[in-house]
């Protein structure tokens, strides 16, 4: 019952009372943390530096409330959407976006959850388990639900929304876990919650070194200053900022990942971010290429039917916008071609596209610049913010494709390699991280791929002759969702009964539109259906809070209607 689950159950009431059915619906809830509706990743209890990467303007326009819903004898409120939830002044998002604290979305949907649980209240419509399911299995009519704790309980049909799943541990997190345990050091190989940072065992003298240069590594290293009392201030006429130290706050931080590339920051305002907006031919062009694989779906192995129509409509952007972008005298069909090639190849050089190997805080600073508009667009920051928008139409009108695995496989890829720029973070992530750069706590010597050796006393990090001895290991890295490497009970036991089909290994597993599991032989008459980020392969947009109370919600609620 996070997110995920309460845009379910939503629907869930909204099929019903659109249906004839007169079938009497009893639903069981089930969710771990103390928070439904926001579940653990959303939580409302978490520190507020943990920043969403989506802005109120994207939510108020986009992240819609619940109507009022009467069928029968029951009676559920309607509930306000996002931009009405916040009864304030509308802001002016022509100056400045404001991206909202996880745990302040997450007040949100856990608020939302319990206006719909307490109009059910006293009625036998409805019950709720705060414990974890480690089992669904499949019966002759439906299904048994297991939990830790309590007696199995029998259900007609079940659907799984759950969100992020632990993993098994890569073979260096494995190492990494029985060297601290050796010598008594920490490893926080989780990267949530972040609060958990913030304890007596890090001090002022100690190294901290974090694994990923991504917004989890963001959300900690902002822990591991604000949160340790350290402050951070506008400098007055410059987008720069400065990082005020606090006496106990760690005097060093480490940063590295395999490329060491930074995220790249959403433009800073409405004003800007609508430069990147494809207009209506332009959006045209790119859902007939969506539909025409649609409708070709036998012929479709790859995904250049996608990054061919997003180069195209890249190139249509940056030639609209002469005087923000980097001059030059390429045609349509030349930036087009070298659009394309950057998608396939990020390190591709030339003028137009911001170096591949530039120092990370130079990088930081340049992408910061082009966010505030203040220095010239380069194409591969233009093709970064049109994937965005792009990504807007995937995820809300073709979230089933019914590609071919390998097909699918290769869009999550291009999908997850435009991250680094379409999940861009506020500017003042970056604003933050340069400032601690500058103000010699971030050190991103060893940010590009650095020899990592285990010691008694910590960590070695080596690059280009130079060494740091980290006392603390943090982990940034969320996993993505491969269905092969995630080791909760439930999933494990529908694997191993073959219950699932996983797209391949490098994805999740099959499913219907309507959210039914396919098994490994095919069957989908399983009376369990899965919403929800580990259907990605089947499903595009899994990992995007508004695209949760979308359209698959929906269809498996109008589906699961119409079976009962």
């Amino acid at each position: 019952m996070g997110p995920r689950g309460l845009a379910a159950l939503e629907s869930l009431y909204l099929a019903k009372k659109n249906s004839n059915s007169s079938k009497k619906l009893k639903v069981v809830l089930f969710e771990a943390s103390a928070y439904p509706g926001a579940g653990q990743v959303w939580t409302p209890n978490q520190v507020k530096t943990n920043l969403s990467n989506v802005h109120e303007r994207n939510l108020s326009n986009n992240l819609a409330g619940r109507e009022a819903l009467h069928f029968e004898d029951v009676f559920i409120p309607e509930f306000p959407g996002y931009k009405d939830w916040l009864a304030s002044a509308a802001a002016d998002y022509s100056k400045k976006d404001i991206f909202p604290s996880r745990a302040k979305l997450g007040s949100y949907l856990n608020e939302r959850f319990n206006t719909l649980k307490e109009a059910l209240a006293g009625s036998d419509l409805i019950e709720f388990y705060q414990e974890e399911v480690i089992k669904v299995e499949p019966s002759e009519s439906g299904c048994i639900i297991y939990t830790k704790h309590n007696q199995p309980i029998e259900a007609d049909d079940a659907v799984l929304t759950i969100g992020h799943q632990p993993t098994y541990d890569s073979e260096q997190l494995r190492k990494w876990s029985e060297h601290a345990e050796e010598n008594n050091l920490k490893l926080y190989k989780d990267p949530y919650p972040v609060g958990a940072l913030e304890t007596d065992s890090i001090s002022e003298e100690t190294t901290v070194a974090l694994r990923g240069f991504g917004l989890s590594m963001v959300d900690q290293v902002r822990a591991l200053s604000i949160g340790f009392g350290g402050v951070f201030k506008e400098k007055e006429d410059s987008i720069k900022w400065e990082y005020i130290p606090s006496e106990k706050a760690p005097k060093q931080l480490v940063v590295f990942s395999l490329n060491g590339l930074p995220p790249a920051p959403k433009p800073v305002n409405a004003i800007i971010d609508n430069w990147f907006k494809p207009n209506e031919k332009e959006n045209h062009s790119f859902v007939n290429a969506i539909e025409k694989a649609e409708q070709n779906t036998e012929s479709i192995n790859d995904a250049s039917f996608l990054i061919e129509a997003l180069a195209n409509m890249t190139a249509s952007v940056y030639l609209r916008i002469p005087e923000q972008n980097r001059k030059h005298m390429l045609s349509h069909q030349e930036l087009s071609q070298l659009t394309l090639q950057l998608i396939k190849n990020p390190n591709t050089a030339h003028d137009l596209i911001l170096k591949y190997d530039l120092p990370a805080l130079e990088a930081m600073q340049h992408l910061l610049q082009m966010a505030f508009g203040q220095t010239a667009i380069s194409l591969d920051y233009c093709l970064g913010q049109v994937w965005r928008f792009a990504l807007g139409i995937l995820y809300h009108d073709y979230t089933y494709l019914n590609l071919t695995d390998e097909a699918m496989v290769d869009v999550v890829r291009y999908i997850e390699a435009s991250k680094r720029y379409s999940y861009g973070p506020p500017v003042k992530s970056l604003q933050q991280l340069i400032a601690l750069v500058e103000a010699g706590v971030l050190n991103l010597d060893f940010v590009n791929d650095p020899k990592i050796t285990p010691v008694e006393n910590g960590w070695k990090l080596e690059k280009n002759n130079k060494s740091i001895i980290a006392q603390v290991m943090v982990n940034s890295v969320i996993d993505a969702p491969q269905l092969v490497a995630v080791s909760s009970p439930l999933i494990q036991h529908l694997l191993k009964d073959k219950r699932v089909d996983p797209v391949s290994y490098k994805l999740g597993l099959h499913t219907l539109e309507d959210g039914s599991i396919i098994s490994k032989n095919g069957n989908s008459h399983q009376h369990i259906s899965l919403l929800g980020r580990l259907a990605k392969g089947s499903i595009i947009g899994v990992d995007d809070l508004i695209e949760c109370f979308g359209k698959p919600a929906h269809k498996w609620a109008e589906s699961l209607i119409d079976r009962l």
